[in-house]
């Protein structure tokens, strides 16, 4: 009975992060397929094949990149961001997230500067991520992810003097945050 127990633990074990793996790979497929698959569904029901929406997708972003990289096409995309940027509420929306991704696609900066422990409370500590540093006010800007969606989370601007910095990786540190402290 000990052995059928390990076996099938072990099972377990090797089965969740296959199948979890697959099905959210099959969702992103599934979202990116939509994206212009129900267009062509609906207006080229003929042609239309499942997996056609995805290929259509990369062809879009790739001749949308083509674009950016000649000038009439950046003239074509500037007028595009024009556009976006003077129609109200839209703007903003565009703004930030245009923000973001040129951050986050930005050649040799990485999104988090380092890792410090911070004290919460009566000696309990968390992990952050320092985003940014003012050398003037001495102060660190510090995200603090919350567990296990990492993608939100709190900033906080502590003053130099109150962080310890940690001597740990920042992608070693995602991995402990991720695992709720397991892997570390």
């Amino acid at each position: 009975m000990k052995t059928l127990k390990k076996h099938f633990i072990s099972g377990i074990i090797f089965i969740i992060p296959v199948s979890l793996s697959v099905w959210i790979l099959f969702k992103i497929f599934v979202f990116l397929e939509n994206i212009l698959g129900t267009f062509l569904k609906k207006f080229f029901t003929n042609i239309y094949t499942p997996g056609i929406g995805l290929i259509s997708l990369i062809i879009v972003i790739l001749f949308v990149g083509f674009l950016a990289n000649n000038f009439f096409g950046k003239k074509i995309l500037k007028l595009i961001e024009i556009f976006f940027e003077n129609i109200p509420f839209l703007n903003k929306i565009f703004s930030f997230l245009k923000n973001i991704i040129q951050k986050l696609t930005e050649d040799k900066t990485q999104l988090f500067k380092g890792v410090v422990k911070i004290e919460l409370f009566n000696n309990s500590y968390t992990i952050g991520f320092i985003t940014k540093e003012e050398k003037e006010s001495k102060n660190v800007y510090v995200f603090v992810p919350t567990v296990p969606n990492i993608s939100t989370g709190f900033v906080l601007v502590i003053p130099e003097d109150k962080v310890e910095r940690m001597d740990i990786s920042v992608e070693d540190a995602l991995k402990l945050v991720i695992s709720m402290g397991i892997f570390g």
